[in-house]
């Protein structure tokens, strides 16, 4: 698979910049004036984000977690359980008993699908849908607080960004030679 071609981040660092050992990571373009990496500061907003949320849908007794179940149906419709677990990045065994508590309080139904009965196609009842209709203008409310002050400008270009990072480990990820 051939790489994606050069763009103008590409100024900012290329995987040719790569070197020497652990002496150099604080002066690294990989790492912030505080020694962090682009992985570790998504991880730590994505925790920050789930705590933020989480103190929302904890009053309607939801988890962050089954709050992905039900974000992903309402925007997608129907999915099968497999493709679900894809979309929200969880294995499809952890799949399992997060959708059996979200049949149980009549959130979201499942069906098995008639030309592979191993499949389950999911989706969401009218009540997970009401509850998604409730709960998104509070979870975006949250997201848009955390904006405060980033421009229209800059959020393109950190949508950009984190575009091409995606698309750079997507690459990565088929890419199957060793170095």
């Amino acid at each position: 698979m051939t790489k994606p071609a050069p763009a103008s981040i590409d100024m900012v660092f290329s995987s040719t910049q790569v070197s020497g050992g652990p002496g150099d990571m604080g002066s690294h373009p990989v790492f912030d004036e505080r020694k962090r990496t682009v992985p570790w500061m998504t991880t730590t907003l994505h925790r920050l984000y789930d705590a933020e949320i989480q103190k929302m849908l904890g009053t309607e007794g939801i988890s962050v977690a089954h709050w992905y179940y039900l974000s992903a149906l309402a925007h997608s419709g129907m999915l099968n359980q497999m493709e679900l677990s894809r979309r929200i990045g969880i294995a499809s065994t952890t799949a399992v008993p997060a959708l059996d508590s979200l049949e149980q309080r009549g959130l979201v139904k499942r069906t098995r699908d008639p030309k592979d009965r191993r499949k389950y196609d999911v989706t969401l009842t009218d009540d997970g849908r009401d509850l998604v209709d409730d709960l998104q203008p509070a979870v975006i409310k949250v997201i848009a607080a955390s904006l405060e002050g980033v421009g229209q400008h800059e959020m393109r270009a950190i949508w950009r960004i984190l575009h091409r990072i995606e698309q750079n480990l997507i690459v990565m990820a088929n890419d199957d030679t060793v170095d």
